[in-house]
């Protein structure tokens, strides 16, 4: 079940890239209406074909080893920028993405060695659900503040961290014992799966602010290292997932999660669109994929 789990975790990762891609064309984009809305609604499409992959990996292997894979995201996201957008690989781009896929797969190296089956029970499942309540109202208060791009890609990251996590435990629940499991707890699961739903769309509706002041590799660059982050340490604070966990070991996450988001910071900060903002670095020559840009992804 877990090599189904990562081949759909890595099918997610490229629609994830791909549809990232669309929205944060969409949205930054002066195109015309109807090829903007097709764009955006192109993306929209992509975006739920990543959860219901996401979903039935997330039921079919351990959060610790499907989240991180989204990180590949991060590849497939430079190839599309380049053929399509025109995107320059310039060392300090390529250093940055390495600096952030080696953190996140030190963190899954890590953290799978000591990943076990849940323990679930009405306590942990109240408590997540009053985290994604107060996730889901600050997201939306927070999406209307004036915080810049990468306080953004945090606070989504945060949010659907802890999605999946939850996702994770209703996923496990009806693989292991149907839908009927769902009725262990009562309301709390139907209450838990609503919250779900409603953080989503709380997490989509951020990461659309996200795209309109960013570059979509930063966006992708955040969710994939801080995501899985989340979701680990909910795993292990509200569900046992990790109670083998060694100093040595907890050390090793400590240190491999802050080169992954050291990473970000880097990808934040050498992007070339965010240079040329700046105006640090030249505008890339206008090559065939900069007129490709302009009218829309043609695949």
């Amino acid at each position: 079940m877990i090599i189904t789990a990562v081949i759909l975790a890595t099918a997610a990762a490229f629609c994830l890239a791909l549809g990232t891609h669309f929205q944060q064309h969409a949205v930054a984009t002066m195109a015309p209406g109807l090829r903007r809305r097709a764009t955006w609604v192109t993306g929209l499409g992509l975006m739920g074909l990543v959860t219901v992959l996401n979903v039935i990996a997330l039921g079919l292997g351990p959060v610790s080893i499907v989240q991180p894979i989204g990180a590949v995201s991060l590849v497939f996201a430079v190839l599309i920028g380049r053929r399509y957008f025109g995107l320059r690989l310039g060392a300090p781009l390529l250093i940055s993405i390495a600096v952030t896929l080696f953190g996140i797969f030190s963190f899954v190296a890590t953290s799978a060695r000591f990943a076990h089956d849940i323990s679930v029970n009405a306590q942990s499942v109240t408590w997540l659900l009053a985290v994604l309540i107060a996730l889901t109202l600050f997201a939306g208060l927070f999406s209307f503040s004036s915080a810049g791009h990468i306080p953004r890609v945090v606070m989504t990251g945060i949010v659907f961290g802890t999605v999946a996590a939850a996702t994770h435990v209703l996923a496990r629940s009806v693989v292991m014992s149907g839908l009927p499991g769902l009725d262990t707890f009562g309301l709390r699961w139907w209450a838990l799966l609503a919250a779900v739903g409603l953080a989503s769309a709380a997490g989509f509706w951020l990461v659309q602010t996200a795209y309109a002041c960013g570059p979509a590799e930063t966006v992708l660059a955040g969710l994939t290292v801080i995501d899985p982050i989340v979701a680990v340490i909910i795993g292990a604070a509200f569900f046992g997932e990790y109670t083998g966990l060694t100093p040595p070991a907890v050390i090793g996450l400590l240190v491999s999660a802050a080169v992954g988001i050291g990473g970000v910071w880097m990808l934040s900060r050498f992007h070339p669109k965010v240079l040329e903002s700046r105006g640090t670095a030249p505008a890339a020559p206008a090559p065939a994929a900069s007129q490709t840009a302009q009218e829309g992804i043609t695949l």
